[in-house]
């Protein structure tokens, strides 16, 4: 939870409190509690405006399903195998 929060309050200062796109590539992590899930979906909108994940086929699809299966994601966010089309969605829907 804190390693969530310190991320929250860097990209906040770097972006001087504006929302911005963000470009993740994802790993194979441990799933995070559900305080830090909770904690995590409420501060997405005040830092991003949109979400592209690169990772291998099969892994995004799976983090955000376990992320957002109560509810739609409060960002838009898509997965990707490939970072070129990630940034070019990202482009899209943040202009």
């Amino acid at each position: 939870m804190e390693l969530i929060r310190g991320n929250v309050e860097l990209v906040k200062d770097i972006a001087h409190s504006k929302p911005v796109p963000l470009l993740i590539y994802l790993k194979n992590s441990p799933v995070p509690d559900m305080e830090t899930q909770k904690f995590s979906r409420e501060m997405l909108p005040e830092i991003y405006t949109a979400m592209a994940m690169v990772s291998k086929p099969g892994l995004s699809r799976f983090i955000m399903n376990l992320l957002f299966s109560m509810s739609k994601p409060p960002i838009p966010m898509k997965s990707f195998t490939n970072a070129g089309k990630a940034k070019k969605w990202l482009k899209k829907v943040t202009k």
